[in-house]
């Protein structure tokens, strides 16, 4: 189902996002837009501290977080949506919480991967990112 035009994530988006892994940790930062129009950054260390804003239009930025738009998902959405390989998750990894995945072997596709998560491991209740949708879906049982 689309996002209504009302939802902030009609408004707000991110370009140019960029990591840094080390030490087993994975920075990132990207741009902040409105409509496309960039009025601010937004990075991340890596560890467990919160998202750290700077904004080039400040009456952007108050808007942007008076709208509590979840940046984490944005972003969320954006690494997901650049894995070139298929990511699923399992009922008990943290994905919403954490973006806790898995990730398939190179080389299968979306298709073949459904069906042996479907077939394989269905006690676990398995999900499958669904580029199309920009989410994580249900796997449907085998039959």
């Amino acid at each position: 189902m689309p996002v209504p035009v009302s939802h902030p994530h009609q408004r707000y988006s991110v370009s140019g996002y960029r990591e840094d892994e080390s030490g087993g940790r994975v920075a990132w930062s990207c741009d902040l837009l409105r409509h496309g129009q960039s009025f601010g950054l937004v990075a991340h260390d890596g560890g467990d501290g919160g998202n750290r804003y700077t904004f080039t239009d400040e009456a952007r930025g108050e808007e942007f977080l008076a709208a509590d738009v979840l940046v984490d998902e944005l972003i969320t959405v954006r690494q997901m949506n650049s894995l070139d390989q298929v990511a699923y998750c399992f009922a008990e990894d943290r994905f919403e919480e954490s973006g806790e995945h898995r990730v398939a072997d190179p080389g299968l596709t979306f298709e073949q991967v459904r069906e042996l998560l479907a077939t394989r491991y269905p006690e676990h209740h398995p999900r499958i990112w669904d580029k199309a949708r920009s989410a994580m879906v249900p796997v449907t049982p085998a039959g």
